[in-house]
């Protein structure tokens, strides 16, 4: 065979090559446009599918959803909206926009919303306009009550996150902060976090402490919570103070240091008005208990004979209640506490006629 024919037969065989080559990578394309993609879609949180406006609803509300569809196939259509009052749009694939005007009507008013996209199960929410008859109302889950107050207390470290959840007929509710302790310099940093200031009924609220109270000094903040014509409920958020470890106690009367166990002595006749005053110096907070001569067994206030407490000026007050008519000394020991460790004793005698 000549050289030229060898040539020939390999330009040849290379020619075939490559056009089974191309032949193949176009039936592949040709098999990926043709594959049929399954579009899924439902609503990222069952809560929206149904939700309620206030009277003075003014900004858009949103529906999330969840889709592999782009944008340009999901469709929103109104099933049942009757007047037209309520409009909703597409605005991403992830987030459909419902926008709807004052309602001045007495009765409730509701719009059904139909979501598609090509291959999936439709889903639906519905929206309901309050009217201007229907009183909004605020309830709380989760929250002691003391006093006919809503207050919860943390430790003053570690405290572990503390939730809640809001319940309200309106539309959203509405969360406002009131701090104390901001001196409003710029400087201040707040011992606690929230996870949200605002919601839709159901939704959960936790608060999150992330300093300690190292301060003698209760740390406090109030939340108020609004939802349309409700009746704003507050709530009370209290940090207890560090415990103290040490203390000075010292005679008002005579600017003296006393040491820990000497005996305070009343007379007889000593009455609530003959009061005996110490100043305290510590690194923390403390207690006052009165307790049984010589033990740290505290008495009722009904029990006791002597009154024992913090002054205006965090002295520690200590008098008699009434005149000791038992015809015998009667004795109670002042204990002042860090947290559960005592740190001075004051035992106090009164005397008998």
């Amino acid at each position: 065979m000549k050289i030229t024919d060898l040539k020939f037969l390999a330009i040849a065989l290379l020619a075939v090559t490559f056009s089974f080559t191309l032949n193949s990578c176009s039936d592949d394309d040709d098999d990926k446009k043709g594959e049929e993609v399954n579009y899924t879609l439902s609503l990222a949180s069952e809560d929206d599918a149904l939700l309620e406006l206030p009277t003075d609803q003014l900004v858009d509300t949103v529906v999330h959803i969840t889709t592999n569809a782009p944008a340009e196939l999901i469709k929103v259509e109104a099933v049942e909206n009757n007047g037209s009052w309520c409009t909703a749009k597409v605005l991403n694939n992830t987030t459909i926009s419902v926008k709807a005007g004052i309602h001045t009507e007495s009765d409730d008013r509701t719009a059904t919303f139909k979501i598609t996209v090509p291959g999936a199960e439709p889903v639906e929410f519905t929206i309901t306009q309050l009217g201007t008859d229907t009183q909004n109302t605020i309830t709380l889950s989760g929250v002691p009550m003391e006093n006919n107050m809503y207050t919860y207390t943390t430790p003053y470290k570690d405290g572990a996150p503390f939730s809640f959840v809001i319940k309200t007929n309106a539309g959203r509710w509405n969360m406002t902060v009131e701090d104390w302790n901001d001196p409003e310099d710029g400087t201040y940093t707040p011992w606690y976090s929230i996870n949200k200031t605002s919601g839709r009924s159901g939704e959960t609220v936790e608060i999150r402490f992330t300093q300690a109270n190292e301060t003698g000094m209760m740390k406090n903040i109030m939340l108020n919570i609004s939802a349309g014509t409700a009746e704003p409920v507050s709530i009370f958020i209290m940090q207890d103070p560090m415990p103290a470890t040490k203390i000075t106690v010292w005679d008002t009367d005579e600017a003296i240091t006393i040491a820990n166990n000497t005996l305070l002595s009343f007379n007889a006749n000593d009455i609530s008005s003959n009061r005996v005053e110490y100043g305290i110096d510590t690194n923390g907070s403390i207690d006052v208990a009165i307790c049984t001569a010589g033990t740290s067994n505290p008495i009722t206030e009904e029990e006791s004979w002597l009154n024992a407490s913090y002054g205006i000026y965090g002295n520690i007050v200590i008098s008699p209640k009434s005149a000791n008519t038992t015809g015998a000394d009667r004795k109670l020991d002042v204990v002042l506490k860090g947290g559960d460790v005592e740190l001075f004793r004051i035992p106090v005698v009164q005397k008998a006629n």
